[in-house]
């Protein structure tokens, strides 16, 4: 049996045919292939409804930013603001992390960040949990000397299980921050309302 690489909802709401063909556009027009490798790359695995992809394309205007995630809302909001905002240095692939890596295992990123990722905190569920071992090996393999990885939680058993399987690690350097990583994402302010602590890590390699 094939093993099933996404557990999580693809679409929350039902999506307008116009913006339906405009985000199938933008894709064909904003491709990957064609993105400029001589700048700087930084890769956001499971961008929500996109907030934070937005902040960092305006932040750091001379770098790529691509987005990956499933969930076709965010993605679609995403290439809706872009197209009425000109942005140009945002790439999108609105499939699972494991079908791009395996598309464009070659790119290399300076910056990589895992937000709130899904805690399926039932114990029957960890296992579908997007970071672990394998996980880690395959962003460091894709993450350039010196480049840094920031992954927020508000779920203790998740980020202490990271901060277990990182130890393993021994060419990554880990810091735990005690600030906000980018900008108060809706996921961010959901946390913050329920009152969970929200825990960061940065690993940098070496």
């Amino acid at each position: 049996m094939k093993k099933k690489l996404y557990f999580g909802r693809v679409k929350s709401r039902k999506i307008s045919i116009i913006k339906e063909s405009s985000f199938k556009k933008y894709l064909k027009t904003k491709n990957i292939n064609r993105l400029n490798s001589k700048k700087k790359l930084i890769l956001e695995i499971g961008i929500g409804m996109g907030e934070n992809l937005i902040y960092l394309s305006k932040k750091n205007i001379k770098k790529n930013i691509i987005g990956v995630d499933p969930f076709k809302n965010g993605m679609v909001n995403v290439s809706d603001y872009c197209i009425n905002n000109n942005i140009q240095n945002i790439y999108l692939y609105p499939y699972v992390f494991q079908k791009f890596i395996n598309k464009f295992n070659k790119l290399r990123f300076d910056i990589i960040y895992v937000l709130f990722p899904d805690p399926w905190p039932k114990k029957r569920h960890k296992k579908r949990r997007i970071i672990n071992e394998e996980f880690l090996k395959t962003i460091f393999a894709i993450l350039k000397k010196k480049g840094k990885v920031f992954f927020s939680t508000d779920n203790l058993d998740y980020f202490m299980n990271v901060k277990t399987i990182i130890k393993k690690f021994s060419n990554i350097k880990v810091k735990k921050i005690n600030k906000i990583v980018t900008i108060k994402t809706k996921f961010y302010l959901k946390a913050e309302k329920k009152g969970n602590k929200i825990n960061s890590l940065l690993f940098s390699k070496n």
